[in-house]
């Protein structure tokens, strides 16, 4: 459900705002051209919510970052990605059969935090902005 979830976001918030989303993982690049945006898992947490464990809770984060070009830039893609994060209905893509749906399910941000320059020397650093997000699923012992 992780790689789903994960290639589901980077896939919406691409087409949604047409701007390049790079996968964070260990010994990525990060590109020099600005805008674009970063999607990397957070920690998950898993709870038990029924008797004899026949449901079980998960819910997964992200931080989706957005690297803007100017302050003014920040702020209006930041307002762009909020909406298409906390109105939109965002299909379940099957990461590993391209084409396949196996769902919807909505995205909930718990905090959006802008990121000062560490050093005001490294362009890539500026005008940052991240969005702490959290999808809920529930399995039962079927679908799991």
């Amino acid at each position: 459900m992780q790689y789903n979830l994960q290639h589901s976001l980077i896939t919406h918030i691409a087409d949604k705002t047409g701007i390049k989303v790079v996968w964070i993982y260990d010994g990525v690049k990060l590109p020099t051209t600005k805008p674009f945006i970063t999607v990397e898992q957070m920690q998950n947490n898993t709870s038990v919510i029924s008797k004899q464990r026949e449901a079980v809770r998960t819910i997964y984060r992200f931080q989706i970052g957005l690297f803007a070009s100017s302050v003014s830039n920040r702020a209006l893609k930041q307002g762009e990605i909020k909406r298409v994060l906390l109105f939109d209905n965002i299909e379940l893509l099957d990461a590993t059969t391209p084409g396949r749906s196996l769902g919807f399910f909505y995205a909930n941000i718990t905090a959006e935090v802008p990121m000062p320059a560490e050093d005001i020397s490294n362009d890539t650093q500026k005008h940052r902005v991240y969005f702490d997000v959290e999808i809920d699923v529930t399995f039962n012992k079927n679908t799991l």
